[in-house]
């Protein structure tokens, strides 16, 4: 009887010490578990309620994903913070690797090899902003409002612009094959584009008889003050005495240049633009002229298309609240926000982080702005400069 106790005891003993064992090992993979998700039920926010789809997705797919060479924790990884910008529907927030970087900065410097266009996301679809004044996309005839659905024949309707870029640009001399949607067509067009070093000048100019002065403000780059001044001067000299500032096509660039060219314009104490920021940090701000507003009594005219944006649209909203001027042509693009450049890891975010508006309060994104005068291309093929002629004239009168 004392026998059969004790082997009772020794079976209690080892069937305790197998639960032990196996509670260590699951109370093990239950903290790692929660260790993995602490990121995202730190912030209160995210519990594991919220993130359980998330989880047992993951799960799933490491226990019966029928590759696993293909399931690379990294990617899952950045793919899945991604997917959180994504979840904003912002089409000018995205998380990509940093060697992606330099796109940006080289368009903002104007020097870079590729097509010669700026590209954004609408309505879900990799969208023309504006092909660049002398560059292969004008040359090709590529328009503003020009929907990219093939890029050498891969379809382009579900990647980011980061994406299209990468693809669009390559070695100088090589073609690129875009399939096109315009406005008004049936089908898709295939354009054939030949990639060139594009170097873009900030500014161009030419002088109208008897006393019009016309500038082309290409885009807001670190060159576009100094090639303005030397552009206004040369016209004051040959006799100018009324100005056309084309803004058309124009897809923006650096804020602080678009301040410093409209402060030639406002004088010291008037509103250029005003910012409302979405961070707990950042906030609202206003851009106020310092001066010296030599210009402000300038008889001058602003004109914009659908291609102009950003910095373009900033610089004729103030030139307008503050002076007055009348603006020509037709609906500006209304990318109006502020984006921002956070390091995270080896990753850079890129994300909006404020509203600009106009001194008078206009919320220019998604809106953009109305001109003044609506003035349509009647002959958009033949060459000739339609809207710029029908200006010439109205300038001519006023």
């Amino acid at each position: 009887m004392k026998k059969l106790n004790f082997r009772k005891f020794v079976k209690i003993i080892l069937f305790t010490a197998i639960i032990l064992v196996l509670s260590f090992f699951a109370f093990e993979q239950g903290y790692e578990q929660a260790e993995a998700q602490e990121p995202f039920l730190s912030t209160g926010d995210f519990t594991s309620k919220h993130f359980k789809v998330f989880w047992d997705t993951w799960d799933r797919i490491k226990s019966d994903y029928v590759d696993k060479e293909k399931i690379n924790n990294d990617k899952a990884a950045f793919e899945a913070a991604r997917g959180l910008v994504r979840s904003l529907d912002d089409p000018y927030s995205d998380l990509y690797e940093k060697k992606k970087a330099k796109v940006f900065e080289d368009d903002l410097q104007g020097e870079f090899g590729g097509v010669g266009m700026e590209i954004s996301e609408k309505k879900g679809l990799v969208t023309v902003v504006a092909p660049l004044e002398g560059t292969p996309a004008d040359k090709a005839g590529i328009k503003a409002g020009d929907i990219i659905m093939k890029i050498d024949g891969e379809d382009a309707t579900n990647i980011t612009v980061e994406e299209a870029v990468q693809k669009i640009r390559g070695k100088v001399g090589t073609k690129v094959v875009l399939t096109l949607m315009r406005e008004g067509w049936k089908d898709t067009k295939d354009f054939t584009v030949i990639r060139g070093n594009i170097e873009v000048p900030a500014v161009k100019s030419e002088f109208y008889k008897p006393n019009i002065g016309y500038i082309n403000i290409n885009t807001f780059n670190p060159k576009t003050v100094s090639e303005f001044t030397s552009a206004y001067n040369k016209l004051k000299k040959s006799g100018a005495r009324k100005f056309i500032l084309d803004l058309r096509n124009n897809p923006g660039g650096y804020l602080e240049t678009a301040v410093s060219l409209s402060e030639f314009f406002l004088k010291k104490g008037q509103v250029v633009v005003k910012e409302k920021w979405g961070g707990a940090v950042n906030s609202d701000k206003t851009e106020i002229s310092k001066g010296p507003g030599n210009l402000k009594k300038l008889r001058m005219v602003v004109l914009v298309n659908k291609g102009s944006a950003s910095a373009s649209e900033i610089f004729a909203g103030a030139l307008r609240d503050n002076l007055g001027t009348k603006i020509l042509g037709e609906k500006s693009y209304g990318k109006g926000s502020i984006q921002q450049m956070f390091q995270i890891d080896d990753n850079l975010l890129k994300l909006t982080v404020g509203y600009w508006f106009t001194p008078k309060g206009l919320k220019l994104e998604g809106k953009g702005i109305e001109p003044d005068i609506k003035l349509e291309d009647k002959t958009p093929d033949d060459g000739v400069d339609d809207v710029l002629n029908q200006t010439i004239q109205y300038i001519k009168k006023h």
